[in-house]
C-alpha cells in the first residue's frame, strides 16, 4: 500500500494548524533517511509560521551528534546545521540516528511528562518505534519509507499514514536536507489554502 493521499493529509495538517491545535513534530529516522524526513519537519514549521501558529509546535528529532559511529554523527550534525539555517528550533533531541528504538522510548517518556495535552503528532522515519500508550489521545500523522508499514501503523492507531516512495535513491550520498514528497505537497496545498 502507498498509504494515504498526501494532498488530503496536507489539508488536514493545515486544518489542525489553523484551528490552533498543539502539535508534536517528531523525526525518529534511521541514518541518512533523515535527510528527507527532516524536510517534513521544515515544511510543517514553515506552514505553521505562515499561519502565525509556529508557537503551537514542539519539534523533536533523533539527531544527537554525540551518539553512534562517526558517519552517523556526521548525518546528525549536517541535519542540525540545516535546521538552524532554516530557523527551526529542535526543542527535544531524542537520541542518535542509529538508535531509533531507544529514541522512541524517550519520546514516549517526554510526552507523558511534558506534552500530554498535545492534540496531534506528525511522526516521520520509524513511527512504530514510539510506543502507543502515550500517543493514544492524539491524532497521528505518520510518514514512513516502507509500504509494508502502512497496515501495521493503521492497526496500531495511526489515522494517517503516508509513504515516501523513492526515499533511498534520493538520500544516497547526500549531506543536506532533500525535498520530500509530503513536504512539497504541504507547501503547495498551503499556498492554495
Amino acid at each position: 500500500s502507498r498509504g494515504d493521499l498526501k494532498y488530503k493529509v496536507a489539508r488536514r495538517v493545515i486544518e489542525l494548524l489553523k484551528e490552533g491545535k498543539k502539535g508534536l513534530i517528531i523525526m525518529n529516522a534511521k541514518k541518512e533517511t533523515g535527510y528527507m524526513f527532516a524536510d517534513i519537519t521544515l515544511a510543517v514549521n514553515e506552514v505553521a509560521a505562515e499561519l502565525g501558529k509556529k508557537e503551537n509546535l514542539v519539534n523533536m528529532a533523533n539527531i544527537d551528534p554525540e551518539l553512534g559511529l562517526p558517519r552517523v554523527r556526521q548525518h546528525a550534525t549536517y541535519i542540525m546545521r540545516d535546521f538552524v539555517a532554516h530557523g527551526i528550533e529542535i526543542h527535544e533531541v531524542i537520541g542518535g540516528m542509529d538508535e531509533y528504538p531507544i529514541a522512541g522510548e524517550k519520546v514516549s517518556e517526554l510526552i507523558k511528562t511534558k506534552y500530554s495535552d498535545y492534540d496531534f503528532a506528525v511522526i516521520t522515519g520509524v513511527p512504530h518505534a514510539i510506543p502507543m500508550e502515550n500517543l493514544q489521545h492524539m491524532e497521528l500523522i505518520s510518514v514512513t519509507n516502507g509500504p509494508r508499514q502502512v497496515l501495521p501503523l493503521k492497526e496500531m492507531g495511526h489515522e494517517h499514514v503516508m509513504v515516501e516512495i523513492d526515499l533511498h535513491p534520493k538520500t544516497l550520498g547526500v549531506s543536506e536536507i532533500v525535498e520530500s514528497e509530503f513536504g512539497t505537497t504541504l507547501r503547495e496545498v498551503a499556498k492554495e489554502a
